[in-house]
């Protein structure tokens, strides 16, 4: 009923936009004529696509680029011109008009060269190390309750599954804190980096874009970006606006977990200022499965984001607040039906980023400041057999946070260009319940850096850069861990850096190669934990006197790019000095009947490659393969493979695009994955056929449906933590999101 009630208010809204803003002229009927050329040498581009938003009336130019529209009514439209290897244009056309109309294309690759802001403080579009960026309409195709789930098939990233929401990216073989999750460019103070049953405290359908850097990053974001690092760029604090308002209303249903969501958000704006404001509830059951559903997985929550931005000459400022009440459950119990484990997770947010803009040595300051409040509870429920309800809180955690980030970047002297940044975190954990994991803990860093490019020439780059960070973390009792003996205070004075080379002979060809030292110190869990963690599904045990990771990492990455063709190849290698294992020992503990997981320290090596192509046969079609490889062992003793793994992974994709409508299936194949680490159990291989489609209606609405698991194929997944992944994955899954943008 909550899913009807969602995508019926929203399918009205859609429909009445719809409506409201068909307002043409039918006073008469002529011809619109015009022809479309290449924008610097004014030759014509036969089989331009142009295409009549308001009408979603389409023609192609003819071999001169010539087009025409026959019996148009007089009226405003808005032309979409498109063609393979150029930039869409936007038109506005008011018919009748004098003569042809002339458009012009920019000459662009088939993935043109993009901004990563999250690799660079210069934003430029140079690179060093793998990057990839997801925009709004990107992410409205992969649609999804989490972020994992979103991201999982991109090159050399998959999820880690327990359940539905607490699915997180997995970088490379590397998990939980190793992979950094940002929100605008700051650490969220969640603790979904430090177990698999703990969730990203933000909502996939908040996110306007999403930039993933692949390998070390701890040169501008210090610990935990060992492996890499995801921001996540909401629009609750306006940072681009024009005067009047703006808004977007979406809908999401999916079919495995009875899933709906609804987005609604409103923006205006004036000469100097704007404010916005967004609401999303999202609620799903349990997940189906081909064997039956997977108890304890279902999903609800809701959040908010409201803010304000102001622009005066060089100046720019703005505020946010931004909150979630998430409630989701966890499949640790599976065989009991009498017992649930719930997690009642919520967080409030504020943010502030100021930019000046200056006309001295520093050019630019940008100032960022962040404010996060988070809590989650862990529950178990026991159905009595008088049918009472017995509710216990296992583990509460509550962490408030403060970050801050400064950076000056000075204008370009010579070949040099550059910037100084400067960043501090202070955090509190209180930790509580009848089972509470680790004793409390507080805990600030100090860091600051350098970064510069140093362009030697027209084709090589180099990129060098250093970070020194201190760290200390101070260890405080709790009700259950009451002596203050078994307690070391820590602290750290880290040091990180990282040069690279950028070489681009030609348009066609880029190549990058860094090398980069980065680290991440042991959180509390890792250090202290002996307990049973029941929502996580096991008995955790610490090692006090773990050391920090220390990693030496190495990318290469070749490009090649033409109007036609985009291709890309990685290769790294990374060396990790007291790599930190969280592993199974085989056993079983007692009093609370769950498997015992050690955490500990070796060294190790982590190597692989990602490659993938993507292929315009014709303006509409187009076609993709990809691979993604890493092998993970310890470098020491009996060199034993590394837990949790993925398997080599091979993806096909093939994509039909007329401009207002696009479908295609796709498959990804997964290898058994046979390389496991001591008391870690194989996986099979397995086949999954999925499909994509779409239609862009105009007026800003557009809908996608996703089919994923096609033909319902029942597979284990080497990154499922359920049950030592004993239960199947999710079954055919059907997504539908209609969204409006107007």
């Amino acid at each position: 009923m909550k899913i009807f009630n969602t995508t019926t208010i929203a399918v009205a809204l859609l429909l009445f936009g719809l409506g409201v803003n068909e307002s043409h002229a039918i006073s008469a009927n002529e011809t619109l004529r015009g022809e479309v050329t290449e924008a610097t040498s004014g030759e014509p581009i036969p089989g331009a696509s142009v295409l009549i938003q308001e009408l979603n009336r389409g023609v192609a130019a003819d071999a001169d680029g010539q087009f025409e529209f026959q019996d148009l009514p007089h009226g405003t439209y808005t032309l979409s011109v498109r063609a393979v290897g150029f930039r869409v244009v936007l038109r506005e056309v008011n018919h009748p008009v004098d003569g042809n109309i002339t458009v012009e294309l920019q000459a662009e690759v088939l993935r043109g060269e993009e901004v990563i802001v999250t690799s660079s403080p210069l934003g430029r579009s140079i690179q060093y190390q793998p990057a990839q960026a997801l925009n709004r309409e990107m992410l409205q195709q992969k649609a999804a309750p989490s972020l994992g789930e979103i991201l999982d098939g991109n090159p050399g990233v998959s999820t880690r599954s327990f359940g539905s929401a607490p699915s997180r990216p997995v970088i490379r073989g590397l998990d939980g804190d190793r992979v950094l999750v940002l929100q605008n460019g700051e650490r969220m103070g969640d603790l979904s980096g430090t177990a698999v049953d703990h969730a990203i405290s933000l909502d996939p359908l908040s996110m306007d874009r999403v930039e993933v850097i692949r390998g070390p990053a701890s040169l501008l974001y210090g610990s935990s970006a060992i492996g890499g690092v995801v921001n996540l760029f909401s629009n609750d604090m306006p940072r681009e606006w024009d005067g009047g308002s703006s808004g977007t209303l979406a809908s999401h249903v999916a079919s495995v977990n009875d899933m709906g969501a609804g987005l609604a958000r409103f923006q205006q704006g004036w000469d100097s200022f704007a404010v916005t404001g967004r609401m999303i509830y999202r609620d799903g059951g349990d997940i189906r499965t081909p064997e039956g559903r997977l108890p304890d997985t279902s999903v609800n929550n809701f959040s908010y984001g409201a803010g304000m931005g102001y622009r005066a000459g060089n100046f720019e400022t703005g505020l946010s607040i931004s909150g979630m009440d998430y409630t989701y459950g966890l499949p640790e119990a599976i065989d009991d039906p009498n017992e649930d484990v719930e997690i009642r997770m919520n967080r409030t947010n504020i943010q502030s980023v100021s930019t000046l803009n200056m006309d001295r040595f520093f050019e630019l300051a940008e100032l960022r400041i962040q404010i996060s409040d988070y809590a989650h509870d862990e529950f178990e429920s026991e159905i009595n057999p008088d049918g009472s309800v017995d509710e216990d809180l296992e583990i509460s955690f509550n962490q408030q946070t403060v970050s801050s980030s400064l950076l000056l970047r000075h204008r370009p002297f010579g070949r040099f260009e550059g910037a100084l940044g400067f960043s501090m975190n202070y955090s509190q954990l209180a930790v509580g319940g009848g089972e509470a994991l680790t004793p409390d803990a507080d805990s600030y860093f100090l860091a600051g850096y350098f970064y510069e490019e140093i362009r030697l020439n027209s084709r090589f780059n180099i990129k060098t850069g250093a970070r020194l960070e201190f760290k200390e973390t101070f260890v405080n009792t709790n009700e259950l861990f009451t002596d203050p003996g078994e307690f070391e205070d820590r602290s750290d004075l880290i040091f990180s850096g990282a040069i690279g080379l950028n070489y681009s002979p030609n348009r066609n060809w880029e190549a990058g190669f860094q090398i980069a030292r980065a680290f991440r110190t042991p959180g509390i869990e890792e250090l202290y934990s002996n307990a049973p963690h029941l929502a996580a599904g096991s008995f955790d045990i610490g090692d006090p006197s773990l050391d920090n990771e220390i990693s030496l990492g190495t990318d290469l990455f070749l490009k090649y790019r033409s109007n036609r063709i985009y291709s890309e190849l990685s290769l790294y290698v990374n060396r990790m000095n007291n790599f930190i294992n969280f592993s199974p020992t085989g056993e079983i503990h007692g009093p609370s009947g769950l498997p015992v997981f050690e955490y500990g320290s070796t060294d190790a090596l982590l190597y692989g490659f990602e490659f993938q192509t993507d292929i315009a046969f014709t303006e509409q079609l187009r076609a993709g393969v990809g691979f993604d490889y890493v092998r993970g062992r310890e470098r020491i003793g009996k060199q034993n493979d590394l837990p949790f793994i993925p398997p080599f992974r091979t993806h096909l994709s093939m994509m039909y695009d007329t401009g207002n409508w696009w479908a295609g299936p796709r498959l990804r194949i997964a290898n058994s994955q046979n390389r496991v680490a001591p008391n870690e159990e194989p996986t099979n291989g397995y086949l999954l056929v999925g499909m994509d489609a779409g239609y862009r209606f105009g007026h800003g609405v557009s809908f996608t449906l996703r089919v994923d698991n096609l033909l319902n194929e029942s597979y284990r997944d080497h990154l499922s933590r359920v049950e030592d992944r004993n239960n199947p994955m999710p079954a055919r899954n059907i997504n539908a999101m209609l969204r409006w943008e107007f």
